[in-house]
């Protein structure tokens, strides 16, 4: 077994016009002859049917500028495919044209893999690379598309912002392989989290902790505040967490206490602050498991088309803004085989009366309650602002 191993990476290695052709047949089949190892014989027969193929996808590939830096990946991917040397061909036929539909990915419209690359193998191969091809950096899905279509070219190699241009357009790529990402550029954020602690905990006597999520700030900060206080304290928040664009609609939500408005102004008030940050037109959700793809250029297009994990007022910097995934959809489950349930309706989550005496007994006595650390909110209720 272990020679018949040795063979195979024999057969991928060296040229095989320099190697005895009597003498190798005789190894091979002498070889074959002692193995029962099914999985290890398809390995050889991929080996001998697919002749030349790494020349021919480096011939190929390097005609690409986003494809060739990764080269030595892309051309692993396909020849340990298990697609038939006629996909692998009409692939690589297809390649310098565009595998990949570039105008069905940003046309706002749901859409499969199989929709945009085609079935079986392209799908395949999306999907593995958008995996692969990654680094410090470096998303997943990025580079995937890229080399998917010389409408598409990775950031990486070009100034401005998005991970990648299509048609010129600056596009964020934000991918769940398993969980989603975060609306965030950490290095313009510029938030200023000290002062939303100090002003929360000022204004209302209560101890802030280390998460202080929507539901809290409703049922427990919030109605500890005096209402003079109020609108301040609120702005002081706006203020430390969305730095680039108008947030008088959020400092709005805080103030009147609505759960749910909180969490639509606070999604809104980030994409637009991320996009005015990071400097794109658009965000190009990808959903590997299920393998969906959707562009949105603003917020209020998402409704009910994703959620969300919970959404903090105060946390750790990289958890202000919250991981952000397509919700369920029709496109791609069947074949994909996962199953995924319905976003769930964001919840006010109301304490009781009792509960509140409580809090509001600890907080007349000086301690600090213990709070609940986030909502768990999942999903995006509400289409526009009111």
């Amino acid at each position: 077994m272990r020679d018949l191993i040795n063979l195979i990476s024999l057969l991928e290695a060296v040229d095989t016009k320099e190697t005895n052709p009597v003498r190798l047949k005789k190894t091979i089949i002498d070889l074959i002859k002692t193995t029962e190892e099914g999985t290890v014989l398809n390995q050889v027969l991929k080996v001998l049917q697919s002749g030349n193929i790494d020349e021919r996808i480096a011939n190929v590939v390097n005609t690409d500028a986003d494809a060739k830096q990764f080269l030595g990946q892309i051309t692993d991917a396909i020849v340990k495919s298990d697609a038939s040397i006629e996909q692998k061909n009409a692939f690589l036929e297809k390649f310098p044209k565009g595998i990949l539909n570039a105008k069905k990915l940003i046309d706002g419209k749901e859409h499969s893999f199989e929709e945009l690359v085609g079935p079986g193998f392209p799908t395949e191969l999306l999907k593995n690379l958008s995996t692969q091809l990654t680094s410090q950096g470096v998303g997943p899905g990025e580079v995937a598309l890229a080399i998917m279509s010389p409408n598409i070219k990775w950031s990486g190699r070009e100034a401005g912002g998005g991970d990648i241009l299509v048609y010129g357009k600056p596009v964020e790529v934000k991918t769940r392989v398993n969980s989603g990402g975060r609306w965030l550029n950490a290095r313009k954020a510029n938030m200023n989290l000290p002062a939303i602690k100090d002003a929360i905990e000022d204004a209302s006597g209560v101890q802030v902790p280390a998460r202080l999520g929507v539901n809290d700030w409703v049922n427990v900060y919030r109605p500890s505040i005096d209402p003079k206080q109020l609108p301040s304290v609120a702005q002081t928040i706006a203020n430390g967490i969305f730095t680039g664009v108008n947030n008088k609609q959020y400092v709005k939500a805080l103030i009147k206490g609505d759960a749910q408005d909180i969490i639509d102004e606070h999604l809104r008030t980030g994409f637009d602050n991320y996009k005015k940050l990071s400097g794109f037109e658009g965000i190009l959700m990808i959903d590997l498991p299920t393998e969906r793809t959707q562009y949105f250029q603003d917020y209020d297009s998402m409704a009910n088309l994703i959620k969300n994990s919970t959404i903090y007022l105060y946390a750790p910097e990289s958890e202000m803004m919250p991981k952000v995934e397509l919700a369920a959809g029709s496109t791609g489950q069947a074949a994909s085989g996962n199953k995924i349930q319905p976003t769930a309706t964001a919840t006010t989550g109301r304490t009781s009366k009792d509960e509140f005496a409580d809090v509001a007994a600890q907080i007349a006595n000086g301690s600090s309650p213990k709070a609940n650390t986030g909502d768990k909110s999942g999903g995006v209720g509400r289409t526009k602002r009111r």
